[in-house]
Parts: structure tokens; sequence; C-alpha cells
């Protein structure tokens, strides 16, 4: 026997942001105490997976995910369009690094430069009073940045969901493409963006509520 190469592996896993995102929202979610309904648009597909063991879970996806085992209800469709579903049909909305990017076409999408705030009024329309925006971001100085989305400051951030108001967030400061997370706090409630060089951003974790 001789050993022909190294097959050592390095046993480190990343807790990246979609992860700490995933946490965050389900504890959010499980505060309520019972059993809701939450529509969802690009989140994880084990994420709402997971959630629709004891959650009533709607996921909008523009092309069939070959989940066949969870009780999760797809529906294909384009967010640029109405949402299918009458007025006040959910408790939840979640939506996981996926609102920065709709409307622009990079997966196939419609383009629709207005399809955000579009969406963000039919949200209004299709949640419940008192229904709960749970959404992560990119954090930075407002911007479109080419084929990665729109990056926007805290302020931005609030007019755009205007109709509810900012209960928590959280942002991740290991998130940045461009900047190493060298130690120190990595979620923290820095929401400044001056700092942050044109076309940089960090993830920024979203609870808002009516």
């Amino acid at each position: 026997m001789r050993i022909v190469s190294d097959v050592s592996a390095d046993p480190t896993e990343t807790f990246d942001h979609y992860d700490a995102f995933a946490f965050w929202a389900a504890s959010k979610i499980g505060s309520k105490q019972r059993r809701l309904a939450i529509l969802d648009v690009g989140s994880i597909k084990a994420v709402n997976a997971v959630l629709s063991t004891s959650h009533d879970v709607t996921s909008l996806v523009l092309a069939d995910c070959g989940d066949s085992i969870s009780n999760v209800q797809y529906l294909i469709h384009d967010v640029s369009e109405r949402l299918p579903f009458p007025d006040g049909s959910f408790d939840v909305f979640t939506s996981m690094a996926s609102l920065n990017l709709v409307g622009l076409g990079r997966y196939g999408d419609r383009l629709n430069p207005d399809c955000l705030p579009h969406l963000v009024g039919e949200l209004d329309r299709v949640l419940r009073p008192g229904g709960m925006v749970l959404v992560s971001m990119c954090l930075g100085r407002n911007v479109l940045n080419f084929n990665n989305g729109w990056f926007l400051d805290m302020d931005t951030l609030r007019a755009v969901f205007r109709p509810w108001e900012l209960r928590d967030y959280l942002v991740d400061n290991a998130s940045s493409p461009k900047r190493r997370w060298t130690g120190g706090e990595r979620f923290a409630k820095d929401s400044d963006s001056e700092k942050t060089k044109l076309g940089d951003y960090r993830v920024v974790f979203l609870h808002l509520e009516r």
C-alpha cells in the first residue's frame, strides 16, 4: 500500500448568511406559537421544507424544483404580475436574499424595474392585518449592481417597505463579498452604509410588521 496524494480533508464548515437567516426567521415564526400561513419567494428549499412540518408554506418559484416529499405548496409564478391569492391570505412573508434581484431577468423572470415596489404593494394586499415580513436584503450605498441586484441603504429599505414598521434587524458583517471578515462581532445592529464602498454590501435581516 502506498499513499499517492494527500487525501486529508478540511473539516471546517461554513455558517453563511443563508444559514443565519434561516435560524433568525424560524425563531421569529416560532415565537408566534401557532400554525401560520407562510408565503415565500426565493428562500432555500430545505428551509421551506422544514417549516412545512408545522406551518402551511406556499413557495413562488420560476421552475419546478422536484420537491415531492415536503408539504410545501409550489406555484410557478413571476412576481412582477399580480399575486394569485385573495386578500388577507397569509400571516408571514419570507424571502432569503432574493428581493434585490426581482424584475432584473437574472433567473429568466420578466424585466421590470418596478417589480419590487409592485410586489411590496401586492404583499400589503395578501398579508393579513398584523402580518409579518421577514426578508434578507443587500445593505449598502444605493446602487443597481450589474447582474447582482439592488444594494440599498437602511433609509431606502424603510421607504421600500413603508406599509410596515421595522421591528428588528441584524447585519451579518461576514457577508461582504469584497471584505474578508477577520473577527469581532459578526451579527450586529450596525446599519451604517456611509463607509461601505460603492458596489459592496453586507446582508441585513429585516423583521417588519404592520
